[in-house]
C-alpha cells in the first residue's frame, strides 16, 4: 500500500500547518492563566486559601512578564524564536506538576510564577515566528487568530475545569494543563523549522541598547502600555473572580464553570470587530488621500493648460507686433511670470507654531479625535473603556443593598467583556504605529506586555482587598471604574499625540 503523501493531504497539511502548531501552542499556555478560577472554591476547601491569596494566585502568572516582559521581547531573537518557545513550554509543564503536589497555598504560588515565566517565553516570541513562515493573506489570518489565544484558552480552561476539578480534584486538573503543554511542546517541535530568526530579514540592525533607549524616553510606547495596563486590570479582575461570584449567587459550579468561560469567549467580538472598524478607517483614510492627490494633480494640470494658453496667446501677440514692425523689440523680458510659478515666501517657525495652536486648540484637537478616520483607534479606546467602566458598575453595585436582577447583571459582564475587547487589538495596531522606528516594534510589543502584566499582577489582589473589606462584592466596581476613567484620560494624550504628529 501506498504511502500517502503531502501533495495528497492538502487539507491536513493546511490544518497542522507550522502556523497551527504556533497558535495550539498559545492556546495552550492561555489555558493554565484560567485554569484557576474554577479551582478556587476547592482550593478554599484543600489548601484554606483566602480571598486575598486567591487573588494574588490569579495575579501571580503575570509577575514574571511585569518584570521581564520588556527583556524577553528584546532577546527572544537572540535566544532563538522556536526555542525560546520550546524552553517556555517545558518550563510551563514543570510548573504544573509540581503545582500538582502543592500542599499549601504559599508554594502553589511559587510555582505560579514560574508558570508565568513560561506563558511569556512562549508567548512573546510567537507572531515574529509566524511573521517569519507565513505572507501576505494568509499571515494576516495566523496573526487574527494569534490575537485571540488568551480568550480561546482562557474560555476553554473555564468551561472544562469544572468538570474535571468536581469529581477528580484540582490537582488532576493541573496535571491535564501540563500534558496539554507538553503535547504543545511535541507540536512545535515536530511542525516548526528550526533556524528561523529575524536577523536574517535584516530586522535588527541597530544596537540593542540604542532601541531600547530609543523606545524607552519616547511618548508613544508608554502611552500605549498605560492603556494595555488599565484593561488588563479590569479584566482578570472581573474574569478571575466571576466563578466564585456566581458560585455566591448560587450557582453550581459547572454553571458556574459554563457563564465564565461566555465571558472570557465573548472577548474574542471585541478582538475582530476592532481589526475590521480599524482596516475600514484606513481604507476611508486612504481613499480621502486618493481623492486629495487627484485634485491636486488635476489642479497642476489645469495650471499646465493655462499656462501654455498664456504663452501662446503672448506668442501670437510678440508675432502680429514684429509683422507690423519688424525693428520691434520688447521693452521688458518677454517671459511671463505667472503667480502659480512664483516661489513660496519662507516659512516663519514662531508664526507656524502659533498658528498650529490656533487651529489645533483642545476643542479642535477633540474634535479631531472624534470626526476624523485616522482617529478612529481613539474612539475605539474610548468606547472600550467607557463599556467596560459601565458594565462593572451595572454588574456590582448596589443601591439600598439591592443589586440588578442576575440576567441583566450578566449582560453586564457580557458586554464588559465583549466591547472591552476592542481594547487590546486596537492597542497591538496603535503600538506598531507609535513605535519610534520598525526595529523597535518588538520592544514595543514586549513593554506593552509588561505593563499589561502589571496591570494583572496588582488588579486581583486590590479588588479581593476591597470585597474583603467590605463583606462583600458591591464595593469591587470602584477599582473598575478607575481603572476605566485612567484609561479614558490617557487614551486622550494618546489622541493629542497622534493629533500633533499629523499637523507636524
Amino acid at each position: 500500500m501506498q504511502t500517502p503523501t503531502t501533495e495528497d493531504t492538502p487539507l491536513l497539511r493546511r490544518l497542522f500547518s507550522p502556523a497551527f502548531w504556533v497558535v495550539f501552542a498559545g492556546v495552550a499556555v492561555a489555558m493554565h492563566i484560567g485554569k484557576l478560577p474554577p479551582a478556587i472554591p476547592a482550593l478554599k476547601a484543600d489548601l484554606h486559601t483566602s480571598l486575598m491569596q486567591a487573588g494574588f494566585l490569579l495575579s501571580m502568572i503575570q509577575f514574571a512578564g511585569m518584570t521581564l516582559g520588556l527583556w524577553v521581547g528584546l532577546f527572544a531573537d537572540v535566544l532563538g524564536l522556536k526555542r525560546c518557545m520550546m524552553t517556555g513550554l517545558v518550563v510551563l509543564t514543570l510548573s504544573s506538576l509540581l503545582g500538582a503536589s502543592a500542599e499549601t497555598s504559599e508554594t502553589l504560588l511559587l510555582t505560579r510564577f514560574f508558570e508565568g515565566l513560561g506563558v511569556l517565553l512562549t508567548a512573546m516570541p510567537a507572531p515574529s515566528l509566524i511573521r517569519l513562515m507565513l505572507q501576505g493573506q494568509a499571515l494576516s489570518r495566523a496573526l487574527g487568530w494569534w490575537a485571540a489565544y488568551i480568550p480561546i484558552g482562557t474560555a476553554f480552561a473555564l468551561s472544562l475545569g469544572p468538570w474535571v476539578i468536581k469529581p477528580y480534584g484540582w490537582s488532576s486538573w493541573w496535571m491535564l494543563m501540563a500534558l496539554m503543554t507538553a503535547l504543545a511542546a511535541w507540536g512545535l517541535y515536530k511542525g516548526v523549522p528550526a533556524g528561523l530568526s529575524n536577523h536574517q530579514d535584516g530586522f535588527s540592525v541597530s544596537p540593542w541598547g540604542s532601541r531600547l533607549s530609543l523606545t524607552l524616553t519616547s511618548k508613544g510606547p508608554w502611552l500605549v502600555a498605560l492603556c494595555f495596563g488599565c484593561y488588563s486590570a479590569q479584566w482578570l479582575s472581573v474574569i478571575g473572580f466571576l466563578p466564585t461570584v456566581t458560585q455566591d449567587m448560587g450557582l453550581s459550579p459547572t454553571s458556574s464553570g459554563a457563564v465564565t468561560a461566555w465571558v472570557a469567549l465573548v472577548n474574542m467580538i471585541g478582538n475582530v470587530a476592532s481589526g475590521f472598524f480599524l482596516a475600514r478607517a484606513l481604507k476611508k483614510s486612504q481613499d480621502r488621500l486618493q481623492k486629495q492627490e487627484e485634485a491636486r494633480l488635476a489642479k497642476e494640470k489645469l495650471q499646465e493648460e493655462l499656462n501654455f494658453t498664456m504663452e501662446q496667446a503672448r506668442q501670437k501677440e510678440l508675432d502680429e507686433r514684429l509683422k507690423q514692425n519688424p525693428f520691434y523689440t520688447p521693452l521688458v523680458s518677454s517671459k511671463v511670470e505667472l503667480p502659480s510659478a512664483a516661489p513660496k515666501p519662507p516659512v516663519d517657525p514662531v508664526a507656524k507654531e502659533s498658528g498650529a495652536r490656533e487651529q489645533f486648540s483642545r476643542l479642535g484637537m477633540f474634535w479631531e479625535m472624534v470626526s476624523a478616520p485616522e482617529f478612529l483607534a481613539v474612539r475605539l479606546l474610548w468606547i472600550g473603556f467607557s463599556v467596560m467602566g459601565l458594565g462593572a458598575i451595572l454588574a456590582y453595585a448596589q443601591v439600598g443593598g439591592m443589586s440588578l436582577p442576575a440576567e441583566y447583571r450578566f449582560a453586564s459582564i457580557l458586554l464588559f467583556s465583549a466591547v472591552g475587547g476592542m481594547v487590546p487589538g486596537t492597542l497591538f495596531a496603535l503600538g506598531v504605529k507609535v513605535s519610534p522606528s520598525n526595529e523597535c516594534v518588538a520592544i514595543t510589543v514586549g513593554w506593552m506586555q509588561q505593563w499589561s502584566s502589571l496591570g494583572q499582577f496588582f488588579g486581583p489582589p486590590l479588588v479581593a482587598w476591597v470585597a474583603t473589606r467590605m463583606g462583600g462584592w458591591q464595593m469591587t466596581w470602584s477599582v473598575t471604574a478607575f481603572m476605566a476613567s485612567l484609561g479614558l484620560v490617557v487614551t486622550y494624550q494618546l489622541g493629542v499625540m497622534l493629533v500633533k504628529q499629523r499637523t507636524a
